[in-house]
């Protein structure tokens, strides 16, 4: 069924060409903007590619720091890119789509868009306002087929054995053991310097309180500078997304590139959910390349390997990669960790 409901008048053909979703993807690329990337398996035995990009553009008038107000224009700039391009590619689109939708109010416009049922292939495109009066844009793509063989849920073996081989054809690795735990009772804050200083992947409702302790590894590659740290990386990725294909289990594999001055720096991750019907991550990983412009992070590749038990609740440092503990809102860095890393 498709229903008619993107012919409101003639979208304008943007200065900046873009006639197909790999094309707006690449232009945003170098302008900085990249997508992030999810490749998922779930339990259904399907496969699913998921690509999203999401911008915010806040009000810088009340902004007093010059290189805050500078990040900010230039996100600016790239959104209004990516409203030009995208809304005329959502409109061409609904023209061949075998399903399309779009919905507006004053405040907002949502488009869902079903470019093709076999493989399914998916085009979900807002531009709203969100807190602070904030300029929200957000486009997902999704191709959704069937994967190769059934997935095993929340096994961590392959994954684990891909990353001991790649260590191993490594030279000079370094390993620290790492331990992040949180006491039963204990919120997770929601102001101040250790809200920024930690991503909460998971931990709601009645679990939000739980008594949470994940322990791990990190793993430290040098290299001769950032871009072979990056291509290290990227080989690592590329065989973790080979490893998704060929042999899926319940995970997601998610990289998103990120615009840090005068570097780039990828970040991968892959986690095991889903255990008796609840969220459960039990395996994880992350990888970070870094330069020698990085403090304390010198020429090297950064990876750390998670344990987390099932954990109910779970929360890693955002800069895990020169934190080796913490101990709710306490933080102890690398340079402290023999001193307070327990025995294990």
């Amino acid at each position: 069924m498709s229903i008619a409901s993107c012919t409101q008048g003639t979208i304008e053909k943007p200065d900046h060409e873009v006639e197909t979703i790999s094309e707006l993807f690449d232009s945003l690329a170098k302008r900085g903007t990249s997508p992030s990337h999810a490749l998922c398996c779930y339990g259904d035995s399907t496969m699913s590619d998921e690509y999203t990009i999401f911008t915010v553009v806040e009000d810088t008038t009340k902004m007093t720091d010059e290189a805050d107000k500078e990040w900010h224009r230039q996100a600016a700039d790239n959104q209004r890119f990516l409203l030009r391009n995208a809304t005329y590619l959502v409109e061409k689109l609904c023209k061949t789509a075998q399903e399309s939708y779009r919905y507006t109010t004053p405040d907002s416009v949502d488009y869902s868009i079903t470019i093709e049922k076999e493989p399914r292939k998916m085009l979900t495109f807002r531009h709203y306002k969100g807190e602070r009066n904030a300029d929200c844009v957000v486009l997902y793509y999704t191709i959704k087929k069937p994967a190769k063989v059934t997935p095993k849920p929340c096994d961590p073996k392959p994954m684990q054995a891909l990353l001991k081989r790649f260590l191993a054809e490594q030279k000079g690795v370094k390993q620290y053991p790492v331990h992040y735990e949180w006491d039963e009772g204990v919120p997770f804050p929601n102001e101040g310097e250790i809200y920024t200083s930690f991503t909460l992947r998971m931990g709601h409702g009645a679990d939000s309180l739980a008594a949470s302790l994940v322990t791990g590894t990190h793993y430290i590659i040098p290299v001769k500078g950032y871009e072979e740290a990056q291509e290290l990386e990227n080989e690592l990725c590329n065989r973790m997304t080979r490893l998704s294909t060929e042999q899926p289990v319940v995970s997601i594999l998610q990289t998103a590139v990120l615009p840090d001055g005068e570097k780039r720096r990828l970040h991968h991750y892959w986690q095991y959910s889903m255990i008796n019907g609840r969220r459960r991550m039990t395996y994880q990983l992350e990888a970070e390349a870094f330069g020698d412009n990085v403090e304390g992070c010198g020429n090297a590749l950064h990876i750390l390997e998670l344990n987390t038990a099932e954990a109910p609740r779970l929360t890693i440092p955002l800069n895990w990669w020169v934190v080796m503990r913490t101990h709710n809102s306490q933080i102890y860095y690398m340079g402290e960790h023999e001193e307070h890393l327990p025995n294990r």
